[in-house]
C-alpha cells in the first residue's frame, strides 16, 4: 500500500494489509460451473497507464499485482519470505552486494523470455531521475545513483546526465545479476517483493507511452480487450505464469468509480463481486450486506502534514501545539473502524511502541501554552482536503474546528482533487496542511521511515530533512542484526517525532464487501485478497 496522499479515510483494498478478523461465511450463492469471473471495484479515477515502475498509488500497485509478478513475495500461510521469479537472494557477509538468481523458463506475456537484463535495463530506466518516474526513489541505495540524479531544486525534475546506468547492477549470465549498494541494507531482501520493481520487457523500455495502455507483463493476468482511458479493464488468466500461487478466476474486471459511495452502491446493486466499504459506511456495512464482508487491521497510518517549506510552521512548538489540541479519541470515532495514533508507525509491525509519541495526547491547556511560547501563528491556517472523498471535507473541518476552539486560530479549507494535491505539494507550492497516508510495502519498520522522512525519501510529504535521521537510517540499514536493527530505526523515528514534520492521527481497520460466489482470501500476513479469492 503505497501513499495516499491529500487522501483521508479511504482503504486501500488491493495493497499489503494485515489482516485480524474476517466474519461469517456467506450462506447462499456458488459461482458458475463454467468461467469463474469476478468484478473488483476500484474507488479511484481511472488509470492513466499502467506501469508499475512508475506508479506507487494504491490503485496502479493494485492492479499491477494481477498483470505482474515480483521476485519474491511474503507467503500468506506462513508469513515467510517465498521465491516467485526468483529463485535465489543471496546477500554478501556485508549485506551490501546482493546476487539475484532469477528461476530458468518465465517468460513476459508477449513470449519474450525473462533474463536478468530485463530487470537490469527496467531498473535502469527508473532510476534516471530524467525520466521522472515514481519509483526512481527505491534505487537511491545502489551504487550509481547519485551520478543519475544529480541535486535538483524541489519540486523540479532532474536534467539528463550522461550516465544511463548505475554501476552498481551488473549482469552475471542470462538469469543472474548483483545489486552492489552505496552502503550495507540487511532490508534489502525483503524490499524485492515490491510490485514497483516488476520488469517490463524490451519492446516495452523501448517506447513506454505506446505501451501505457497495452501493459505487457509476466504475471497470472493478462489484458483480454482493448483499453482505453477511463474503461473498465479486462483481465484474462494467463497460461504461461509458472508462480508459486495461480489465482482462481479466470477472468477478472477491474471497475475504476471515482466516488466511494457509488462504487459501495454498485456492489449492493449487484453488479460488483468486491470492495472497498467507504468511511461513510463503516457503521452500516454489516446490516447493509449481512454474511458478505471481511475486516482487516490496515497495515498503514494517517498524518497530518506540515509543509516544511513554510516559514510559518518552523518553529517545532507551534507543531507540537497543533499536534496537543487535536483529540484523537473523537477523531478517530468519527473516523470508525479506527484506533488514536501513537507514533510514525502501524501497530502490527515489529519495533512498534505504544506511546512513542509523547505530543500526541489530547491537552488543550498545554497546546494554548506551546502555542505562546511559539509565538503564535501568523495569519489563516488553511486546511487542504480531497474533494472526491465523501468524507475529505468533513475531517477537514473536524481537525479545523478541534485548532480554532482550542489554539483559537483562524481557519480556512481548501477542496481539491487528490492528484492536484499531491502535484502542487510535489513541487513545494501547496499552502497549509493537508492528510496524508501510507503503508508498507515490504513488513519492516525502515520502510515507513525511509520513504517518509529520509531527505530524499520517494513519499517524504513535508519535504522534511534531518541529517542525524538520515546517519541513524542507514546505520539500521547496516545492522545484520533484525532485533539491533530495529532499536536504531526507532531511534531515527524518537527524530522524526520530536521534528513532528507529520502529525500522527490514527490507525484503522479496514472492511470489505464480497459476493456471495467467492470468499476473498484473508491472511494476518497479506491481508484481504479479491485477487485470490476462492470460488463456491
Amino acid at each position: 500500500m503505497r501513499r495516499l496522499t491529500g487522501v483521508v479515510g479511504v482503504a486501500a483494498g488491493l495493497a499489503l494489509l494485515l489482516s485480524s478478523c474476517g466474519d461469517g461465511k456467506s450462506s447462499s450463492g456458488s459461482g458458475d460451473s463454467g468461467t469463474k469471473s469476478e468484478v473488483i471495484g476500484i474507488a479511484a479515477d481511472p488509470l492513466d497507464y499502467i506501469n508499475p515502475l512508475n506508479d506507487n498509488g494504491t490503485a496502479g500497485i493494485g492492479v499491477s499485482m494481477a498483470i505482474f509478478a515480483p521476485l519474491v513475495t511474503t507467503d500468506p500461510e506462513s508469513g515467510k519470505l517465498q521465491n516467485v521469479m526468483a529463485d535465489s537472494v543471496t546477500p554478501d557477509k556485508n549485506s551490501q552486494t546482493w546476487t539475484i538468481k532469477l528461476k530458468p523458463g518465465n517468460t513476459f506475456q508477449n513470449g519474450q523470455p525473462l533474463t536478468a537484463k530485463d530487470y537490469v535495463d527496467s531498473w535502469n530506466m527508473t532510476a534516471q531521475g530524467s525520466n521522472g518516474w515514481k519509483n526512481n526513489g527505491f534505487f537511491s541505495k545502489v551504487e550509481g545513483y547519485d551520478a543519475m540524479n544529480p541535486p535538483t531544486p524541489d519540486g523540479a525534475t532532474p536534467k539528463p546526465t550522461s550516465v544511463k546506468a548505475l554501476s552498481g547492477l551488473k549482469l552475471v549470465d542470462n538469469l543472474t545479476f548483483t545489486v552492489k549498494l552505496k552502503v550495507p541494507f540487511s532490508q534489502f531482501g525483503l524490499t524485492l517483493q515490491y510490485y514497483g520493481l516488476a520488469p517490463i520487457p524490451e519492446e516495452v523500455r523501448k517506447n513506454p507511452d505506446a505501451y501505457k495502455r497495452k501493459p505487457i507483463g509476466n504475471g497470472p493476468y493478462k489484458l483480454a480487450a482493448a483499453w482505453n482511458a477511463g474503461d473498465d479493464l479486462k483481465l484474462a488468466k494467463w497460461d504461461g505464469y509458472k508462480g508459486p500461487a495461480i489465482p482462481q478466476a479466470d477472468q477478472i474486471t477491474y471497475r475504476f468509480i471515482p466516488n466511494a459511495d457509488t462504487a459501495y452502491n454498485e456492489f449492493l446493486a449487484g453488479n460488483l463481486d468486491f470492495v472497498d466499504v467507504p468511511s461513510t459506511k463503516v457503521k452500516s456495512f454489516k446490516t447493509d450486506a449481512p454474511d458478505q464482508w471481511v475486516t482487516s487491521v490496515s497495515s498503514g497510518a494517517n498524518y497530518l502534514v506540515i509543509p516544511a517549506w513554510d516559514a510559518r510552521f518552523k518553529n517545532p512548538k507551534l507543531r507540537y501545539a497543533i499536534s496537543e489540541a487535536i483529540d484523537r479519541n473523537a477523531f478517530a470515532d468519527l473516523v470508525g473502524l479506527s484506533e488514536p495514533a501513537k507514533g510514525l508507525i502501524a501497530p502490527d509491525m515489529a519495533g512498534y511502541r505504544d506511546n512513542a509519541c509523547k505530543y500526541c495526547d489530547f491537552d488543550a491547556t498545554k497546546a494554548k501554552q506551546l502555542l505562546q511560547e511559539a509565538g503564535g501563528f501568523s495569519g489563516v491556517l488553511n486546511i487542504n482536503y480531497n474533494t472526491t472523498s465523501a468524507t475529505g471535507q468533513i475531517y477537514a473541518e473536524a481537525i479545523g474546528n478541534m485548532l480554532r476552539q482550542n489554539l483559537g486560530l483562524q481557519v480556512k479549507y481548501t477542496g481539491k482533487q487528490g492528484s492536484e494535491i499531491t502535484e502542487l505539494a510535489d513541487s513545494r507550492k501547496l499552502d497549509g496542511l493537508r492528510f496524508s497516508g501510507w503503508g508498507h510495502d515490504y513488513p519492516s519498520i525502515e520502510d515507513y521511515l525511509t520513504p517518509m522522512f529520509k531527505s530524499n525519501g520517494d513519499a517524504n510529504f513535508a519535504g522534511y530533512a534531518n541529517p542525524a535521521l538520515d546517519a541513524l537510517l542507514a546505520k539500521g540499514d547496516a545492522e545484520p542484526d533484525p532485533e539491533k536493527a530495529i532499536a536504531v530505526y526507532q531511534q531515527a523515528e524518537d527524530i522524526a517525532l520530536e521534528d513532528m514534520p507529520l502529525i500522527p492521527l490514527y490507525t484503522k481497520s479496514n472492511a470489505y464487501l464480497h459476493s456471495a460466489k467467492i470468499e476473498p482470501r484473508v491472511s494476518k500476513y497479506v491481508g484481504v485478497s479479491a485477487l485470490w479469492a476462492t470460488f463456491k
